[in-house]
C-alpha cells in the first residue's frame, strides 16, 4: 500500500529509533551502584513530559515490523562471535566454565526471537538473556517505550492490592505502588478505600496518566512515603539490588516493601523482559545485599509475594 509522506513523517516523529536516547535511571534501568543509582531529576522530568500520542493501527503494525527486524539482526550478529568459555551470574556475579550453568532457551513472543538464559550454580538464579543484559540503560528504556506503543499487559488489580495488603499498612500513610502501570485500577480502588496510594510510573508509554500517578524521582521523595508494594516488576530490573536499595532510600527504617511476582519461580518466561527469576537461594541473596531483611515469602498459585524490611 502506497503510503503519503505525511504518513511517514509523523511515524518518524513518532517512533523512538530516531529519538534521541531516554535517559537511564527509571523502573527498569537502575544502576549498579548506589553513586550510578542516582537519578538525573531534570532530564527524567523532561523525558516523561514528551507524552506520546497513541499510534494508528498502520503504525503499530510498522513498529512491530521494526522491532522484529531489529531483533533479527541483533541475533544475526551475536551468531558470528564465539561464546566465552565462561560465564558469569548477572546477579552474584560467580564466575565458571560455561557448562556449569544449566541453560534454559524459549522463544520471545513479542518479536525478540530465541531467549537464552542460565540458572547460575551458586545463587540459583536464572538470568538472561545475555542480549538483554548487553543493552546500555538507553537502550533498556527504548525497548519499553516501544513496547508499550504497541502491547498492552493484563489487568492486575487484585494481585497489586494483595501486595499492598502484605504490608499491613496504616491509615494516613502514604504508600507507593511501584511501577503501576496503566493497565490497573488498584490505586484508584485503594483510594476509594481510605487510602493514601499512589502509583509510580516512569514511562510515558506505560501509564494514562491521573493526578494520583507520579513519574519523577523527586515526587517520590517529596511523598515520603511509608511503603512500598510492586506487581510484575522486580524481575525487570537490570540491576536489581541497586534498585531495592534506591526504593528502600526513600523509606523510614523498619519500613516494609512488598514485591509480587510470579518469577520468583520460572513462569512467564516467554517475554525477553524477563531478566531474572529468583529462585532458590537468591531471594536471600538479594534481600542481604541491598541491607534488608525477609519478613515474609508466600506462594499461592502465581502469586508470589516477598515482604522485605528496611534497616
Amino acid at each position: 500500500m502506497k503510503r503519503s509522506p505525511g504518513f511517514w513523517a509523523r511515524l518518524l516523529k513518532r517512533n523512538r529509533f530516531l529519538a534521541p536516547p531516554l535517559v537511564p535511571g527509571d523502573a527498569v534501568s537502575s544502576h549498579r551502584d548506589d553513586t550510578d543509582a542516582d537519578v538525573d531529576i531534570a532530564s527524567v522530568d523532561s523525558a516523561n513530559g514528551d507524552r506520546l500520542a497513541p499510534l494508528t493501527a498502520s503504525e503499530q503494525a510498522l513498529l512491530r515490523y521494526q522491532i522484529g527486524a531489529r531483533w533479527d539482526m541483533i541475533h544475526r550478529l551475536h551468531a558470528l562471535k564465539a561464546a566465552p568459555a565462561n560465564l558469569s551470574c548477572a546477579l552474584c556475579g560467580y564466575t565458571a566454565e560455561r557448562g556449569a550453568f544449566a541453560e534454559h532457551v524459549t522463544e520471545c513472543i513479542f518479536e525478540g526471537g530465541t531467549i537464552t538464559r542460565h540458572q547460575c550454580p551458586a545463587c540459583d538464579v536464572i538470568f538472561g538473556s545475555d542480549l538483554m543484559l548487553e543493552l546500555s540503560p538507553e537502550a533498556l528504556t527504548r525497548e519499553y517505550e516501544w513496547h508499550y506503543q504497541i502491547f498492552t499487559e493484563g489487568d492486575s488489580t487484585e494481585q497489586e492490592i494483595r501486595a499492598f495488603e502484605a504490608l499491613n499498612p496504616e491509615r494516613g500513610r502514604a504508600y507507593v505502588n511501584w511501577g503501576s502501570g496503566a493497565w490497573s485500577s488498584s490505586t484508584e480502588r485503594l483510594r476509594s478505600e481510605g487510602w493514601e496510594v499512589y502509583g509510580y510510573e516512569p514511562h510515558g508509554s506505560a501509564h494514562g496518566g491521573g493526578k494520583y500517578v507520579l513519574t519523577t524521582r523527586s515526587e517520590l521523595e517529596q511523598l515520603k512515603p511509608a511503603g512500598i508494594f510492586s506487581n510484575n516488576v522486580l524481575e525487570h530490573f537490570r540491576y536489581p539490588v541497586a534498585a531495592l536499595r534506591d526504593m528502600a532510600s526513600l523509606l523510614p527504617a523498619g519500613a516494609l516493601m512488598s514485591h509480587a511476582t510470579p518469577c520468583f519461580e520460572y513462569r512467564f518466561e516467554f517475554t525477553r523482559f524477563h531478566l531474572f527469576f529468583f529462585l532458590g537461594k537468591s531471594r536471600e541473596w538479594v534481600a542481604e545485599q541491598a541491607n534488608l531483611s525477609i519478613v515474609d515469602y508466600r506462594a499461592d498459585g502465581d502469586f508470589m509475594n516477598l515482604v522485605l524490611q528496611t534497616t
